[in-house]
């Protein structure tokens, strides 16, 4: 499990992981400001298809307009992200267990995307982070994070 939230400063800590307690989504970005990073927030509980988790994720994200609506095109911007000018960026799914359990296949594509959109960030020495807060049933092999 990483701790603390001085993880987030390090790019060679950039992927994806799971919250170890609840947090409310201002103080997770309260902390993700504080250490230089975009915050984005995309709220979960009424995700329940691929379509929807695009549609939000776009909003959330603010992507542009050209945005394709699809996991190409998500695996475009989030590995793009030049309409926001930051140190790093962290992204929290909030409540996105309804999604994981109705459409695993799916949700697991998400989970890959995410994690080659962290890897990418590494790359470039960037801190990209994926935060995953609910009641999930499986871990999903993805590391745990306490901040």
């Amino acid at each position: 499990m990483k701790q603390s939230s001085e993880v987030l400063t390090h790019h060679e800590a950039s992927g994806v992981y799971l919250l170890t307690r609840a947090l409310q989504v201002s103080e997770l970005e309260k902390i993700a400001r504080t250490q230089g990073l975009a915050f984005f927030h995309v709220e979960g509980a009424d995700i329940r298809s691929k379509e929807e988790f695009l549609n939000k994720s776009a909003l959330a994200l603010r992507f542009p307009e050209y945005f394709g609506h699809n996991w190409d095109a998500l695996q475009d911007c989030l590995t793009d992200m030049s309409w926001v000018e930051a140190k790093g960026y962290m992204v929290l799914y909030d409540r996105c267990e309804q999604f994981a359990e109705r459409s695993p296949q799916e949700f697991a594509t998400v989970l890959e995307i995410f994690k080659e959109s962290a890897e990418f960030w590494r790359t470039q020495g960037k801190p990209w982070f994926v935060v995953l807060q609910g009641d999930f049933q499986e871990n999903w092999g993805l590391p745990s994070i306490n901040l």
